[in-house]
Formats: structure tokens, sequence, C-alpha cells
């Protein structure tokens, strides 16, 4: 009798620990639904060193698109354009995976599979808050802490630290999903630009 109690209370224990869900768990989660959309629309507000900017952020897979004040971008999973109406230019580069998380907020969302250990911290009810630490030297992020909607699973404020110290506070404000879209859409389009220099720095 007394080796069936134990049995049981044993696998009371394992059942208890595999119904916990693990943070790299819930951000697999997120990162699903992000992916099983064929595009997804988000607006946020990006505050940094004082300063803040509204825009619009349109991804679909590894490509996306930004659309703000005076700033709009292109990325086709490769090359990236810049826009900027200040200058009258589109810059041509192609950004590393780091800078990648940098520019489009939700590529940090799957960087949790690489070079990131991952961790709950406590929050609030309805949301749950998850701590991205860089496990790999000389990340250009150091830390991510990411805010996500318990139920729709949609993110609502992204905090990147940078190995610079500077910190990136993206404020979700609103997350929706977007149709499928061609590659192209992801691409400068010179001819809605007329008289814009095209400047490669690849």
């Amino acid at each position: 009798m007394k080796k069936i109690i134990l049995i049981a209370v044993a696998m009371l224990v394992v059942f208890s620990a595999s119904a916990v869900e693990t943070a790299d768990a819930f951000l697999g989660r997120v990162a699903g639904k992000l992916k099983s959309s064929p595009s997804t629309v988000a607006t946020y507000l990006l505050t940094t060193d004082g300063a803040s900017q509204r825009g619009t952020l349109t991804v679909a897979g590894n490509c996306f698109t930004i659309d703000a004040p005076g700033l709009k971008s292109w990325y086709d999973g490769k090359t990236q354009w810049t826009y900027s109406s200040q200058t009258g230019e589109v810059n041509i580069t192609e950004p590393s995976p780091e800078e990648v998380e940098q520019i489009n907020p939700f590529a940090v969302i799957n960087a949790f599979r690489r070079g990131y250990k991952s961790q709950f911290v406590p929050s609030a009810a309805g949301v749950k808050k998850i701590k991205m630490t860089s496990s790999v030297a000389g990340n250009d992020i150091s830390n991510v802490l990411l805010t996500v909607n318990d139920k729709t699973l949609n993110p609502t404020e992204i905090v990147l630290t940078l190995s610079s110290k500077q910190v990136i506070i993206i404020r979700i404000d609103s997350v929706k999903a977007g149709v499928k879209m061609p590659v192209s859409s992801f691409r400068f389009d010179k001819s809605k630009f007329p008289g814009v220099e095209v400047v490669d720095l690849r």
C-alpha cells in the first residue's frame, strides 16, 4: 500500500511539473500565432532617448514594412530599403539578424530560440511578462522585456536594452491580422518615389 501511495505522489509531481508552461513554450505559442497569420499589422509608439514616434508595422514571415512620420522602410527578408523624407534619399542595406530585431520589434519574439534565456517575471493580471537575456557575447541586444496579453497572445509592450545601455520602449497600441501580401510589397518601388536618390550601402 505504501508503495502505491509513493508511486501516485511521484506521478502527481511529474504531471504538475509538465502542466506548468515554460517561458519558451509560451513564446512559442506567441510566435506561432504571428506566423499563422498571412500578415500582421500593428500600430505602435516607440520611445528612446526622450523622443517618441508613432508608426505602423506590417509583418509577413521574415518580411516587414514600417510607415512612420518622415520615414518608410521595406525589408524582404534579406535587403532593407529605408526612405527619409528629410534627406530625400533611400538607403539600401543588408541588416544582421540583431539589427532586424531592433528595427522590427516582432522579430525579437522569434529570437528566444537563438541565443536568449527566457523566464517569466511578475506581472499584472491578464498579461504575461517574459525577460529574455542574451546568452551570446557581443549581442547588440542585452535583454528584452516582453509583455503579452494572456488571452489574445498579442504583444502589448517590448522593451529592448542594448549593449550600449540604450533603452528602446515600444508600446503596441493595436494588433490585427492582415491579408496575404506579395513579396514586392516589401521592396522599395522607385516608380512611386520619382527623383529620389538611391544610395546602396551594401
